[in-house]
Order: structure tokens, then sequence, then C-alpha cells
């Protein structure tokens, strides 16, 4: 049966096989090409080749497309879970603040009792109750950033994972290219297929590049992220060091209290005794005399310990107060890094206190004073500069401090410079961020969404109100993702990059506002820093 079926191959290739003569003219000259029948057989045998050869290679380009397209989500996976990580970054400092405010009851009260005088068991009661939650809340924190660092060394080892299919690919794409080298075409339509698929390798190492390019961009964001989170650790041993001082001084301050009270207790008790033992002395008469000049004596002692007693109390006031215009220096350094005044924002705060001022001068209060206006006096000092570090607290919340981008570059700063499409002189009142296109911009501080819409030259912009009288407005967007009226939280999504309105390309125009009055906006993003490093 083989040989039958080999017989009849054999007969259909001679018969399609045969010798063939090509006759060419010109010029009235005839030219016979012969063709024998192994010149045609090696010829068809070169044209098959060629033919499996040219699949192979389509085959081979069209997987290393799948393979991109892979690594492309890859990336765009890793995005996603960095923005993940942001928002758990920001809940992390949400709940340092409410640490901080604990700290701040617990101070305020302190100063009630103190100001009122031991009322012994009911605010010491509320006291630890307060430390109890401050100490669920620092456990919070811990779990918050050993899982922030967890997240951070996944994406460690998928970037190596990445980089490692990277090389991979581009040896791939170099051993095709060897092939296109070593490779000599016969005929038109060989050379022709060769420049195409030199073409196309060309096409997809300009593809690689791109890739290459967001892997590094995605490095630096880890890296960024990193350092974040390192901050964050830092932030969070510097509250827990302050949250045991200040858990130090409360638990000696309840017991220099109870022992104050026990104290005052006991001499009022002395001294209600002695003062009816002298009016019984009196009335006994001159043979009482030295009865009454030792109760005298001891009247002055008890008085004298009372005196001191208030001493101990005006020097507990005094280092509270001096720990909190620390905390107020630092923040007023922060603000008027941005070029704002800090008397001014004071002003627009409820219960600030801003009404009063004038220099502080360090008081001699031991003249015509008596022991409790003293106290009173050094307890009202105290009050002030607490009240005052709690309007700046309220300030620091509300001021535009973070990036509105992520991955940028600026491509024009505040103030003079030649208008990109006329290439006259013109006054720039923000900060250009160049970036991709449909690349998410970020709210830079808390507020209200006043405007979100077209605005002329501006594009599709957004402006969104701090409060205090600080706005600022995100112009040229692609897109808008919030509504007039809108409230928003720090780094919450509000648009995406574009370049609307009166642009040369997609960038992202920003400004920060006090008053209706520009600002530099590189101010505010240098005292952020500040704030982060410290």
């Amino acid at each position: 049966m083989l040989q039958g079926l080999r017989s009849r191959v054999e007969a259909k290739l001679g018969a399609f096989f045969v010798p063939r003569e090509l006759i060419l003219r010109a010029h009235d000259r005839v030219t016979v090409l012969r063709l024998s029948v192994r010149t045609q057989q090696a010829g068809m045998c070169a044209v098959v080749l060629f033919l499996v050869w040219t699949l192979a290679a389509s085959g081979g380009f069209v997987l290393q497309e799948y393979t991109i397209a892979g690594k492309d989500d890859e990336i765009e996976q890793q995005k996603l879970d960095y923005f993940s990580l942001l928002s758990e970054v920001a809940e992390y400092h949400q709940q340092f603040a409410r640490i901080a405010g604990s700290l701040e009851d617990n101070q305020a009260y302190l100063l009630s009792a103190l100001r009122d005088g031991v009322q012994g068991e009911e605010a010491l009661a509320r006291i630890e109750e307060n430390l109890r939650k401050t100490a669920a809340e620092e456990t919070r924190v811990v779990a918050a950033r050993a899982g922030l660092g967890s997240k951070a060394e996944r994406f460690g080892s998928e970037l190596e994972a990445i980089l490692e299919r990277d090389q991979a690919l581009r040896a791939r794409v170099q051993s095709m290219r060897s092939i296109l080298v070593d490779d000599s075409p016969e005929g038109g339509q060989a050379a022709e297929a060769h420049r195409m698929l030199g073409q196309r390798l060309q096409d997809l190492e300009s593809e690689l590049t791109q890739s290459d390019t967001a892997r590094r961009q995605l490095e630096a964001t880890v890296a960024d992220l990193r350092s974040q989170v390192m901050t964050a650790q830092r932030e969070r041993e510097a509250a827990e060091t302050t949250g045991g001082q200040f858990r130090d001084e409360i638990r000696v301050l309840e017991s220099q209290l109870m022992l104050a009270a026990n104290r005052e207790d006991g001499l009022d008790r002395q001294i209600s005794a002695l003062e009816q033992s002298l009016e019984t002395a009196i009335h006994r008469g001159d043979g009482l005399a030295d009865d009454k000049s030792g109760l005298q004596g001891e009247l002055v002692d008890a008085r004298q310990r009372m005196s001191d007693l208030r001493a101990a109390q005006h020097s507990i006031v005094e280092r509270l107060r001096d720990r909190t215009e620390l905390g107020v220096d630092s923040i007023e350094r922060t603000v008027a890094m941005t070029g704002l005044k800090v008397e001014d924002l004071l002003a627009r705060v409820e219960g600030s206190g801003a009404s009063q001022g004038g220099p502080f001068i360090a008081g001699d209060y031991s003249g015509d004073f008596n022991g409790d206006a003293e106290l009173e006096i050094a307890l009202s000092l105290l009050d002030l500069r607490l009240n005052r570090w709690n309007a700046l607290q309220k300030i620091m919340r509300t001021l535009p401090l973070t990036v509105p981008l992520d991955s940028y570059s600026i491509s024009s700063g505040y103030g003079k410079r030649k208008d990109p499409l006329n290439g006259r002189m013109a006054y720039h009142r923000g900060l250009d961020f160049r970036a991709r296109t449909k690349a998410p911009i970020y709210s830079t501080a808390p507020g209200t969404v006043t405007y979100a819409g077209w605005s002329g030259p501006f594009g599709r912009m957004i402006e969104i109100d701090h409060g205090h009288g600080i706005r600022t407005r995100y112009a040229h967007l692609k897109k808008i993702l919030v509504k007039s009226g809108q409230s928003v939280a720090n780094r919450e999504k509000i648009g995406l990059v574009g370049s609307s309105g009166r642009s040369t390309g997609p960038h992202l125009h920003y400004e920060v506002r006090y008053n209706g009055a520009p600002l530099n906006p590189m101010k505010f993003l240098t005292a952020g820093k500040h704030v982060f490093k410290d």
C-alpha cells in the first residue's frame, strides 16, 4: 500500500516538475532560459521554507504582544495597590490625630481639676478612661503600620519578578533580531517581509522602552511609599514617647493632687482647731498668754506649708505651659513658611483667643498677690496658650500642604514668564505639573467643592474651599469626578489630567488663593515637606 501511495506521489510530482524553457525577447534578441527539474524542485523548497519561517516569526511576535499586554496589566494592578496603600496611610494619620486629641482631652481634665480644686475620683476616672482609649488607638496604629510594611515588602518582590520577566523579554527580542540579521531572503517578497518584521521589531522595542519607563516610575512610587511608611513609623514612635511622658506626668500630678488635697484638709482642720484654741485662750485671760503665742507660731507654720503647696502647684502649671509653647512655636513656623499671617488666620477661628494679644513677658507675681491669685493667673495664661494651640491645630488640618499628583514634573513655576502660546510676557498665578493624560488628581486638603465645570481658558476646572479664606484651583482637566457643594477629604481623587481650555499639552494648572489673592503654591509644598520631616 505504501509502495502504491509513493508511486502515485512520484507520478504527480513527475507530471508537475518537467523541464521548462523561458523565452525572453529584448531588442530583437531572444534568450532561452532552461529550467531543469532539479532547479524547479530547489526553488519550490526555498519558497516553502520561507513561508514556514514567516509563519513561525509571526507567531513569535503575537506571543510577544500577549506577554507585553500581561505585563501592562501587572503594572496597572501595582498602581491600584499603591493607591490603596495611600488611603491606609491617610487612615493612619487620622488615628494619630485621634491619639493627639485624646491627650488634649486629658490635659483639659487636668486643668479643670487644678482650677476647681481636686474633685477627686470622678475626674481621675475620666482621665483613666481616656488613657485606655488612647492605648487602644495606639494598638490599631501598630497593626496598621505592620500591614503597610508587609504590603511594601510584597511590592518589592513583585517588582523584582517584573524586572526578571522584562530581562527575559529583552533577551528574546535580541534573539529574534539576530535571526533577522543572519537570514538572507531571496526575491522581492522576502526583502519586503524582512523590512516589515524589522519595523515590527522596532515597534516592539519602543513598547518595551515605555514598559521600562513605567516600571521605573513604579519603583520610584514604591520608594516614596516606603519613605512615607518610615515617616509614619517615626511619628508613631514620637506619639508613643509623648503619650508615655504625658501619662507619667499625669500620674505624678494625680499623686501630688491627692497629697495636696489631704494636706489642705488637714491644714484646714488644724487652722480651725488653732483658731478655736486661740479664742478659748483669749477668754481664759492673761494666764494663757504663753499658750496663745505657741498656737500663733503653729498657725504661721501651717500657713507657710500652704504657701509651699501653692508654689508646687504653680511649678506644675508652668511646666505644662512650657510644653504647650513648644507645640505652638512649631506650628507657627510652618504656617509662616506658606507666606500666610498667623494672626489673620487665628482671627477666623472661633474660640482661638485671637481678640487677645500682646508680647509674652514672664511676670513676677510674688509682690502683693497672695498665693491663690498667683496660681489663678498662671492657670489663665496656660488656658490662653491651650486655646491658641487648639486653633492652630484646626488651621493646620485645612492647609493645602500635599502634592495633587503622584507622578509629575514642574513645567512652569509661579510668577513672570513668557506665554507659551503668543510668546508675550505674562504673570503665572500658579504651578504647572506635567503628567500623563488621565493621571489621577487628588485634593491637597479637606474642604468643600465650590465650582466644578468649564471656566473659559482654564477649561474644565475645580475650585475647593478649605476654610479660613483659603481655596485651591485645579484646571485643564480631562474629566471632573466631583460636584459643586460636595465635601472632599484630604488626598481624595477629584479628576483626571487633561489639556482642556487654553493649553499646549496634558498638564495640571494648580493655584492656591487666600481671600481671593493668588499665593505661591511652592511655599505650601515646601512647608508640607517640613511637616513630614519633623
